[in-house]
């Protein structure tokens, strides 16, 4: 099985209309089996000033709707406590990473630097 999560940074990268994502984004709808994102991504999405405005928030909301949003439960929570105090990770990174590494699935970000630490997940890097 081809599991994805998306990193908060390929949602901004497509919403800002970046040309690489956009062929990320269909070609990833092609070809995976899951694609998830973590709730804290659409709390990172959310919380710009852009929000604002109710219709950059409604096609923030719109475009999350196409995904899987995963609840930050007891595992991931725990799990991203451990990756948080075990790699000196930031909070938010460290839950993005443990959906991931609980799901079973590869982690698409283009901030290797926040995650490459840890040894638990596979990291890819679309471009």
């Amino acid at each position: 099985m081809n599991n994805l999560v998306l990193d908060t940074d390929i949602f901004v990268d497509f919403l800002r209309g970046f040309e690489k994502a956009k062929n990320l984004f269909e070609k990833i709808k092609e070809e995976a089996d899951v694609i998830s994102f973590s709730a804290v991504t659409e709390t990172e999405l959310i919380s710009g000033k852009e929000c604002n405005k109710i219709e950059r928030k409604t096609e923030i909301l719109n475009l999350l709707s196409n995904f899987a949003k995963v609840s930050v439960i007891n595992e991931i929570a725990v799990k991203a406590g451990d990756f948080s105090r075990i790699y000196d990770v930031e909070t938010a990174d460290a839950i993005i990473a443990a959906t991931a590494f609980l799901m079973k699935a590869d982690l698409i970000t283009r901030n290797r630097s926040d995650f490459e630490r840890i040894k638990e997940i596979t990291l890819k890097v679309p471009y």
